[in-house]
């Protein structure tokens, strides 16, 4: 991605600066897959919600990796970490929409 090869031009942290941003706007992400199955069913769910957490967890381990790694330290990292979550927010968004377009028009697809 753009922003990570642009953060790295500020050093290690802001790197990780970028890490934390990513990571956690994709951890947010899960959860809401997760909210989502919950209140649909469970029970129906319970193997696909074991591994949205697992993937989840291991996007939080990366946040908190890049926190203890001097991510905050970087100059204007509320403003990056902010335009860093938008760029990963519209591309969750595109995503979703990209798939519900496919399954429409592409039924024969799995």
């Amino acid at each position: 991605m753009l922003y990570a090869a642009g953060s790295a031009l500020l050093g290690k942290e802001g790197a990780m600066a970028c890490t934390v941003a990513v990571e956690e706007r994709i951890s947010e992400h899960y959860n809401s897959q997760i909210r989502s199955l919950m209140e649909k069913d469970p029970e129906k769910y319970t193997e696909l919600l074991q591994l949205i957490k697992e993937f989840r967890d291991d996007e939080l381990e990366q946040h908190d990796t890049g926190l203890e790694h001097d991510a905050e330290s970087v100059p204007g990292y509320q403003l990056m970490k902010a335009i860093i979550q938008a760029g990963c927010k519209a591309a969750i968004f595109v995503s979703e929409r990209l798939e519900i377009f496919s399954k429409k028009y592409f039924k024969e697809l799995p």
